[in-house]
């Protein structure tokens, strides 16, 4: 069963109905129904049906997956300083992964087949069918890029409009998506930087080289390269974070290179408050699991993973080798052939209106040569290119060049044509009253 809500428009210019995924795979859709349509214009809201779901296996909807917390074995612990054993490493986490994937593949085995996007894309065809509506308009941010371009591949008359925002590519294999790593974070911290001035970019060059030397510890608590890369680079996503980024990005130089007592205290406020929201439920982590291996195929072998982290961590940072590792072996204990409906766009797809595709140039989730490969495969299609590391531009960042632009194609479906819009830093917050 599919949950879902719709909120009604009731103006006499009522285009149609307007749904959207916010990505993951794994997010649910109605905790953020309110706070998304809110945020859209008053011209879009009036004109669309908003309709929100839970896609299958996520959420309100149901059935999910279930007993899928299987021991563990204790992967390679990676040393705070010096060189990383990548062959160890990846062996130890493709081990772990393939012992909690396969059980959980065994306890659901009329669930986890049968969460990729191959059927979520029917979902979608369902509900258009049961709401009466002749199409849709479709926003798909991150993963929903996916249902997206899938759902318009199967049903391309059935799409008015959509909007490709932080896209993943059209023809995504599991060894490409390991691969883009290898310059992935060196990307995202060169647009990064270049947003601050040159100041930013040599501290931020003499973090990532410094915590390879050495640590540093607060109170007793060894704070090492695995605390403090994975929460700078993780949050260079959202704009909102910027702030405090900044701010740990200068607290650790000084602390490396000044001794700064003061600046050493305030990094443990700082790492807590960018750390990353921990999953509640262990079963939805297993439902990215089993989304992704199922959409995509071309597993990689253990000797291509270890390729993989040497060649990223050599060109960004250890941290680029150790997402290597994980992506590749994500799909660790499933079958071979596991990956279903694996259609990867080879020729251009041509959509009666072609879509509008979203990314920035430093997205570290869903990177620029994804949405560049996936406008590039949809004929006619245009490109905004956001100059930011944000994942997901459209209303959550203050351009007025990336909103006015969907905006007008959503109510008219013109194209934009292809822009570069400029960096549009958030507002100050305001003081404190």
């Amino acid at each position: 069963s599919i949950e879902l809500a719709i909120h009604r428009s009731t103006s006499s210019k009522r285009i149609g109905a307007l749904t959207f995924n916010p990505g993951g795979p794994g997010e649910a859709a109605l905790p953020l129904a309110a706070a998304i349509r809110d945020g859209l214009p008053a011209s879009v809201r009036n004109r669309f049906d908003f309709v929100a779901w839970d896609p299958r296996g996520i959420g309100l909807s149901e059935p999910q997956l279930d007993n899928c917390i299987a021991p563990r074995a204790e992967p390679y612990a990676l040393p705070p300083t010096g060189p990383v054993d990548w062959a160890r490493a990846t062996q130890e986490t493709h081990e772990a992964l393939a012992q909690v994937n396969a059980a959980c593949l065994a306890a659901n085995p009329d669930v986890a087949p049968y969460l990729g996007t191959y059927y979520v894309i029917r979902d979608l065809e369902a509900m258009r069918i049961a709401l009466g509506e002749r199409q849709w308009n479709f926003w798909g941010m991150s993963y929903g890029t996916r249902i997206g371009f899938r759902y318009a591949q199967e049903y391309p008359t059935r799409l008015r409009t959509l909007v490709l925002d932080g896209s993943w590519a059209p023809n995504l294999t599991v060894r490409s998506w390991m691969n883009g790593e290898s310059w992935n974070y060196y990307t995202g911290k060169t647009v990064f930087s270049s947003l601050f001035g040159k100041k930013l970019a040599y501290r931020l060059q003499k973090v990532i080289d410094g915590l390879d030397e050495r640590t540093i510890t607060v109170e007793g608590t060894e704070l090492t390269r695995w605390e403090i890369l994975p929460e700078i680079f993780t949050n260079i996503s959202y704009q909102t974070s910027y702030p405090d980024v900044l701010e740990v990005i200068t607290d650790v130089y000084k602390v490396l290179y000044k001794k700064d007592q003061a600046a050493a205290a305030r990094l443990p406020r700082l790492l807590k408050k960018l750390s990353a929201r921990a999953e509640p439920n262990p079963n939805a982590g297993l439902t990215i699991t089993f989304v992704n291996c199922r959409d995509m195929a071309g597993y990689p072998t253990i000797d291509e993973i270890v390729h993989a982290a040497e060649v990223s961590a050599a060109n960004s940072t250890v941290f680029g080798g150790a997402t290597a590792v994980t992506k590749g072996a994500f799909c660790a204990g499933l079958p071979d052939d596991f990956a279903k409906g694996y259609t990867p766009l080879i020729d251009n797809l041509t959509l009666p209106t072609p879509p509008v595709v979203v990314n920035s140039l430093g997205d570290t989730r869903t990177q620029y040569l994804f949405g560049r490969t996936m406008a590039n495969f949809m004929a006619g299609s245009s490109l905004i290119t956001y100059n930011s590391t944000q994942h997901v531009s459209y209303r959550q960042v203050p351009s007025s060049c990336i909103s006015n632009a969907v905006t007008d194609y959503l109510i008219t479906q013109d194209q934009p044509g292809n822009l570069l819009c400029p960096y549009a830093p958030l507002p100050p917050p305001p003081p404190p009253s």
